[in-house]
């Protein structure tokens, strides 16, 4: 049978505080640096696809302009797959750090967070 301590109680909700707080902070960065790069990149298309209409009012043959528009949906695809890349791999690095954070503590660690949980209780006390 399982002893229920309010020291016990209290460990289990500091490391749940502590998991979560954390969990915050790394989804946070996640969803800011998300934000940033496609707006950062939906930019880029912007400033590619000003350029290459005008470069196409300027065109004194459709070929010319044909090629400018070419040239355009070239750049929207390499971003948007450089988009694509950059978002996929900070989504992964998110879940690799969202398992850390998680992860259950092995018997040793708990042991060795409850022993020092234990000294700095007996610190305060005394």
């Amino acid at each position: 049978m399982n002893d229920i301590t309010p020291d016990k109680i209290k460990n289990l909700l500091e490391s749940a505080i502590s998991s979560n707080t954390s969990a915050w902070v790394a989804q946070s960065k996640y969803f800011d640096d998300l934000v940033k790069r496609n707006v950062a990149s939906f930019a880029s298309l912007a400033d590619a696809r000003v350029a290459s209409l005008k470069t196409i009012s300027e065109s004194t043959t459709f070929n010319d302009a044909f090629e400018a528009n070419v040239a355009y949906e070239d750049a929207v695809r390499d971003e948007m797959q450089k988009m694509y890349d950059d978002n996929r791999s900070s989504w992964e690095s998110l879940q690799g750090e969202l398992k850390t954070i998680y992860m259950p503590v092995s018997t040793e660690e708990a042991a060795s967070k409850k022993v020092e949980s234990k000294k700095v209780t007996g610190k305060k006390a005394a």
